[in-house]
């Protein structure tokens, strides 16, 4: 289910939130609707490309595993789209290993969270890259 509040996006960055777990997504949209960011949310990575095909983001908060398809099979199909090939894509993972980061940053991922996330890192870390 692909998720947008109505709201004004005037002047706002948008960040399209993928995850499959639905309290930690609305979570984290939340946490990134305060600090100002327009935020759609997908639960998959099938949803994921959908929502970023009808709204480009501004950039992609992406859970790595998901049921179905990973996050970085949905990055990489992703990047087949033009206007979302330069999208930026911070992956998100309970798992953290050196093959998983070389395996994102192969993909062009421009930064690796791991959960549980620290709202003061992700929003730091969003707002260099937004601003880069």
């Amino acid at each position: 289910m692909i998720t947008s509040r109505e709201e004004s996006h005037a002047g706002k960055l948008t960040v399209l939130v993928v995850d499959d777990d639905d309290d930690l997504r609305f979570l984290i949209a939340e946490i990134l609707r305060k600090e100002g960011y327009c935020v759609t949310e997908a639960a998959s990575a099938r949803e994921a490309e959908e929502a970023a095909l009808i709204q480009t983001p501004d950039l992609v908060l992406m859970d790595i595993g998901m049921p179905g398809e990973d996050g970085l099979s949905a990055v990489w199909r992703m990047r087949e789209h033009p206007e979302l090939a330069e999208v930026p894509v911070v992956i998100v993972s309970a798992y953290d290993s050196f093959d998983l980061r070389a395996e994102a940053a192969a993909e062009g991922c421009r930064a690796y969270l791991t959960k549980p996330l620290d709202p003061v890192v992700l929003k730091s870390m969003l707002g260099e890259i937004l601003r880069s």
